[in-house]
């Protein structure tokens, strides 16, 4: 029944999965995917013969015309300073810029006025066309002359099935795309299964079922969120509706810069003043579905007979777009699901109920249309008032095929889990439980980590809160109140945070599922001490509710991250607020729209290039012309920075145990930027009191010492050592890079701040044996890294840069009341115990967080709290990746 290789489909993949032979031997192991195929011909060509793609089409238009790729413009720089232009300068500055005697004059352009520039850019090939249409709201007021007076408001919006077709005919998705649902295990056993892509999903494969052999499904994903557009005065808004397909891997779909998500349509943002207050809120909500209605009616046709489509391979597929998925904050759920916003827009839960564990009966899209005609009727159906039903008659959804709306809403990770369950909730709890002076200042003196946010003056004087915000608080969170409250309130924190971090995981398998439910099943046991110190009277929340609905979710859809609300946040900027401003402020919606078909028409040809550029090096390439492979320009190169020290690409190594098997990988800069610091230096700038006994017994042990090191002797040092960590699987297919910095204090200089020393903590390699033998933390041991230096060639060859630590104490078992290791410094003599190793046995970095116990010490800072506190919290929360190699083996 499952395979282990990638199975025979009746239609061509795209995005072929790796099979096992092709999974890295040093990839953990729970990258192997078994596949269970759908049973039936899915996605089967209509041709055997494949069309022109868009691409292909333009280029063989451009060889006909005797152009080049530049065209409409003149040349490569011609068209690099007009993609600058339209991402950066209004038409005003255009103009003058343009005019300027400089340019003018020395430039030599083709285009000398801003007209003249927007025609070379409306002469290219954009996305589907935008329609205006006027929609009146009749209005139950009347005016001065005794008539009704209604309101006329613009809706613009473009055709989604024309949407669809441009999104599946982009070469640029070609290998990024699947027609096909699977099921795919772990294990050949099929008791482990994998939830990442929406095609993993049971949604895919139950709509599967009911579609004609060889169909393929575009699985639409909605999204819709009202944003402000004027600052500081003013009351301009927009609301937008993105589109984007299940079909395109998720990684691609949250990533802005690959045009993956395509702005729907403007839905009116009107005051509806021709209403009474009485009757304006329905009226609004009968506008919103009205308008959408609009939008989506091309899709009703669409979903129940298909449309023949050119995708992305060339091959021409008979799709069916049906509407999979619906991201929206809760207030615009409650919208679209027609219900009063004290319910809840998936299931029918008393609002009373909302606390208790217990799952109640989804919302049926049948039953609810079947109320709605009744009570429009004069009928007042029992179920009508008992599911909070609104008196929305038509729906957007009600003749959508295979829709089932109330299915179609995604998690809000931004809003439900970091802002409303962690922030808004038990922030708030722990805070009345602790007080906010102690709380800020155990966050004051929370230890340093790269990349972790420090709350110098606490959380309780921040006034504007994001995402950012949130998720830098959770990092530390439960190291932060440890010890300061009880152990109920402990265990309540640690399940919410788990289930936080198990909710964001970008792959799920049944194993992280069970967990993500084990958590939430923690929380609810114990949540009833807040009651006990009388901080809630209940847990009547909706956004705690909500979090019943994750596991389904996950298990038809596929992971959260595909459906993060914080994505089409981000496509505000482009879509909504940069599009705002480059009007003049009135009838903003037209120039909105024109602005916005001129940045699409610059982002197709800037795909088209990069395609165009990519096929000739694959045809130089068959002519033996191949080019270096080694890309200075790569985004994930952790070694364009601003860091000051220069690191090499080339400068890294692999360490080795005695069988020849790679087990850490790192970076250092190509030169050492400290040269010749004495070896008494070290000792009292850099804190290495046992440098000289530690790098003695070292040399001891590798038996091929000249001489002994004393006081004198000089060394090259780093600053800072860059650890690349294998991809984890249940984030991304990225590499992730870890950087542990050794840093002396740095003292006040005239009107410049001295800078506190900053000597990282890492996980080294106590035992190879274990390490490779076993998952999580076995075989390793933390100390804190005082300095890299390379050793002089005096005392003999070595092949990698050294490390002088101090060790800390080995981990035992977790803390029962934290799940979290507690470690201390380790001492020989009552003094530290420190070491000399190579930079081969640094695994990652890792995080400390002191014991602050019931009330902090006076005079712990950030700074000190590492060498002040006698007992460590090892942090598994400090990055995804470290709680995932923590808790998931």
């Amino acid at each position: 029944m499952y395979v282990d290789h990638e199975p025979i489909h009746h239609s061509p993949r795209t995005k072929p999965l790796p099979t096992l032979e092709e999974i890295d031997i040093d990839e953990p192991p729970t990258l192997q995917r078994y596949i269970e195929p759908f049973p039936r011909p899915v996605a089967t060509p209509v041709h055997t013969s494949k069309e022109k793609t868009k691409f292909e089409v333009l280029l063989e238009n451009q060889i006909r015309d005797g152009t080049n790729q530049w065209a409409p413009f003149a040349s490569q720089e011609e068209w690099g300073l007009a993609v600058w232009l339209m991402k950066n300068v209004g038409q005003t500055s255009t103009d003058e810029f343009l005019k300027l005697p400089a340019t003018r004059d020395r430039m030599n352009l083709s285009f000398h006025n801003n007209r003249s520039f927007l025609k070379r850019v409306d002469a290219l090939p954009t996305g589907p066309n935008w329609e205006c249409e006027i929609v009146t709201a009749p209005g139950d007021q009347c005016g001065e002359d005794g008539e009704i007076v209604g309101e006329d408001m613009e809706l613009w919006y473009r055709d989604p099935v024309e949407c669809i077709k441009e999104l599946l005919s982009n070469p640029a998705f070609k290998d990024s795309i699947s027609y096909v649902p699977e099921r795919v295990y772990t294990s050949s056993d099929g008791d482990d299964r994998i939830y990442d892509e929406m095609w993993t999903g049971d949604w895919w494969w139950d709509t599967q079922t009911k579609l004609p052999d060889g169909a393929a499904i575009a699985p639409l994903i909605l999204a819709s969120d009202k944003t402000q557009l004027s600052q500081f005065q003013g009351d301009k808004k927009a609301w937008p509706v993105y589109l984007t397909l299940g079909n395109i891997s998720k990684e691609i779909r949250r990533c802005p810069s690959a045009h993956a998500t395509v702005l729907l349509g403007y839905l009116p943002v009107p005051k509806l003043s021709c209403y009474s207050d009485a009757t304006r809120s329905l009226a609004g909500y009968r506008l919103f579905h009205y308008c959408m209605g609009k939008i989506l009616a091309s899709l009703v046709e669409a979903g129940k007979t298909s449309v023949e489509m050119v995708c992305a391979d060339g091959f021409v597929r008979l799709i069916y777009p049906i509407l999979a998925a619906y991201v929206a904050d809760y207030p615009e759920q409650c919208l679209v699901s027609c219900c009063m916003e004290n319910r809840c827009p998936r299931c029918t839960v008393d609002p009373n109920d909302r606390g208790d564990p217990t799952p109640s009966p989804d919302r049926d899209v049948l039953s609810t249309l079947e109320t709605l005609y009744a009570h429009e009727h004069g009928c007042e159906p029992e179920k009508f008032t008992n599911d909070g039903i609104r008196a929305i008659y038509e729906p957007f959804w009600c003749n959508l095929p295979h829709c089932n709306i109330f299915g179609c809403f995604t998690p809000d990770l931004l809003h439900q889990l970091h802002k409303g369950f962690f922030k808004d909730h038990i922030v708030k709890w722990c805070t009345s439980l602790i007080g906010e002076d102690e709380l800020d200042a155990r966050f004051k003196a929370m230890s340093g980590y790269p990349g972790l946010r420090h709350f110098s003056k606490g959380i309780s004087s921040i006034s504007q809160w994001t995402g950012t915000e949130h998720r830098e608080m959770q990092r530390v969170f439960l190291g932060v109140i440890a010890g300061s409250v009880d152990q109920d309130v402990l265990t309540v924190v640690r399940a919410a945070l788990d289930f936080i971090y198990y909710a964001q995981l970008q792959m799920q398998t049944s194993t992280t599922l069970a967990a993500l439910k084990a958590c939430l099943a923690m929380f609810h046991r114990f949540k009833d001490i807040f009651i006990k110190y009388e901080i809630r009277k209940h847990f009547n929340i909706p956004k705690i509710h909500a979090l019943l609905h994750y596991f389904a979710s996950i298990q038809a859809l596929g992971s959260n991250d595909g459906y993060n609300s914080e994505s089409p946040e981000r496509l505000h900027i482009d879509f909504a607020k940069d599009a705002f401003r480059a009007s003049n402020k009135k009838d903003y919606h037209e120039q909105m729209t024109l602005w916005l078909q001129r940045r699409e028409a610059m982002w197709q040809r800037e795909a088209y290039i990069t395609w165009l550029n990519a096929q000739q090096q694959a045809a130089a390439e068959q002519l033996g012309n191949t080019s270096d492979p080694n890309d200075p320009n790569d985004p994930n190169d952790p070694n364009d920075s601003d860091d000051s020290d220069d690191l090499d690409a080339n400068d890294r190594a692999n360490a080795y145990d005695t069988s020849g098997t790679a087990l850490v990988s790192y970076r250092v800069a190509k030169a050492p930027p400290l040269r010749g610091v004495t070896a008494q230096r070290l000792i009292k700038h850099f804190g290495a009191t046992k440098f000289i006994p530690a790098l003695t017994s070292f040399l001891q042990q590798q038996q091929s010492y000249l001489l002994l090191p004393n006081t004198s002797d000089r060394f090259d040092l780093y600053k800072q050592i860059i650890i690349t960590l294998p991809p984890n699987t249940f984030l991304s297919s990225q590499k992730i890079f870890n950087r542990i910095h050794t840093s002396p204090a740095v003292p006040p200089r005239g009107r410049k701040q001295g800078l506190p020393g900053v000597f990282d903590t890492a996980l080294i390699i106590d035992d190879p044996m274990e390490y490779r033998s076993r998952s999580g933390l076995a075989g390793l041991r933390v100390a804190q890294v005082r300095v890299i230096f390379l050793l002089p060639p005096y005392f003999g060859a070595y092949p990698h840069p050294l490390a002088y630590v101090e060790w800390f104490t080995s981990l035992g078992a977790p803390d029962p009341q934290t799940g979290m290791y507690v470690i201390n410094r380790s001492t020989r003599q009552h003094q530290p115990n420190g070491a000399v190793i190579s930079t081969a046995r640094i695994v990652r970095s890792c995080h400390l967080m002191g014991q602050f116990g019931n009330t902090i010490a006076k005079g712990w800072t950030t700074d000190n709290v590492l060498e002040r506190a006698k007992n460590f919290y090892l942090n598994p929360y400090i990055h995804v990746d470290t709680f995932t190699t923590v808790n998931i083996n």
